[in-house]
């Protein structure tokens, strides 16, 4: 690659070209171009965008600039090879840092529309080779993303492409994309299929219905540390049981024969009765949901159902969300601390499938 801090030259300056917008700071933010120019760039000479290619590219994409004029964004007359940290890759748009350096390429840069559908694009993709902090993967990509620093920050696949990796937790199928810690650990994955993973709380499958990767696989489902440990997943079928100790030592049988009714809140008391006021996380989740439980102290928490907007069935599956730090469980963005809570898994509960959409 070249010098990522080589001096750019004015876009603004060559012949044809025309400023659309400007920053706040009044400097120039696209410049549309109506002739060819060869463009010294951080990764080459590079030919942007001059003139529209009927029916796929129907529009000519502006050059768009940082403020103070460095490169930030081009799409390419036509598809060039450029060199990249992970190796030769074919570019159809790059784009760069404010520092100059390599940020994102997309091999293909078509717009769908009536004359252009996915199966015409994905006609043209074919499989990129990149050297991975992981190993050689060879695969149909969206795009790559590196951190300033030259690290490969995430490698987002097409819809549709699935590919093995190695994990800290053993090979696993995966599709929408994975993503690095900038030292090179792997920091997530989307599984393709349930997956076990160890957790803090104990295995739980790795699965969601209806990721949000989607055009960048910066920040995935299944999330590690650089050490390796699960920080983060989502289980389209699994419940978490918590059991609050306050309740558990208050009452050693443990069946809260002094609570309330089924259904209700224990308030007052001691025991069963002072729940959830006898421990402030499970008094929090009681106050943000309002929900009700037949056994005060004991949460069964799992994926859940809305109803579906868009999908091709009446309701949509709702996974449930999970974190880990070294203090605390978060169960859909509710805490619970480790010290305070018993944690048991009740595996498989729900049925499987990527949740599709008919509009």
């Amino acid at each position: 690659m070249g010098d990522h801090q080589t001096a750019q030259p004015d876009v603004t300056a060559f012949p044809g070209a025309v400023v659309q917008c400007l920053h706040p700071d009044g400097s120039p933010a696209e410049v549309l171009l109506e002739k060819r120019i060869e463009l010294p760039t951080p990764v080459g000479v590079l030919v942007p965008q001059y003139q529209p290619e009927d029916p796929r590219r129907q529009r000519v994409q502006p050059v768009e600039l940082h403020p103070g004029g460095r490169l930030k964004a081009l799409s390419l007359q036509e598809k060039a090879v450029i060199e990249t940290p992970v190796g030769p890759m074919a570019a159809e748009r790059v784009t760069f840092h404010p520092g100059g350096q390599l940020r994102r390429v997309f091999p293909l840069d078509g717009k769908i529309s009536a004359y252009w559908s996915v199966e015409n694009e994905t006609a043209l993709a074919g499989p990129q080779r990149m050297e991975t902090p992981i190993g050689v993967v060879s695969a149909r990509i969206i795009s790559v993303h590196f951190f300033p620093s030259g690290a490969l920050r995430s490698v987002t696949l097409w819809p549709g492409e699935r590919v093995t990796i190695a994990t800290p937790q053993g090979p696993a199928s995966v599709s929408v994309g994975f993503s690095f810690h900038e030292s090179g650990a792997l920091r997530s994955f989307e599984p393709d299929a349930p997956f076990e993973a160890a957790t803090p709380v104990g295995t739980v499958l790795a699965f969601d219905t209806d990721p949000e990767g989607g055009m960048a696989a910066d920040l995935n489902s299944l999330q590690f540390d650089e050490a390796g440990n699960v920080t983060a997943l989502t289980t389209a079928t699994d419940k978490v049981v918590v059991t609050c100790k306050a309740v558990a030592d208050a009452v050693p049988d443990g069946n809260g024969a002094d609570g309330n009714g089924p259904n209700e809140i224990g308030a007052g008391g001691a025991g069963t009765n002072a729940w959830p006021a006898c421990c402030p996380d499970c008094a929090r989740w009681a106050a943000a949901t309002g929900k009700q439980v037949r056994q005060p102290g004991r949460l069964a928490l799992g994926p859940g159902f809305r109803e579906s907007l868009c999908g091709t069935t009446p309701t949509d599956l709702v996974p449930l969300r999970m974190g880990f730090t070294d203090d605390a469980v978060s169960l859909d963005g509710h805490a619970f601390s480790r010290a305070g809570h018993g944690f048991s898994v009740l595996r498989g509960l729900m049925p499987v499938a990527r949740t599709t959409y008919s509009c």
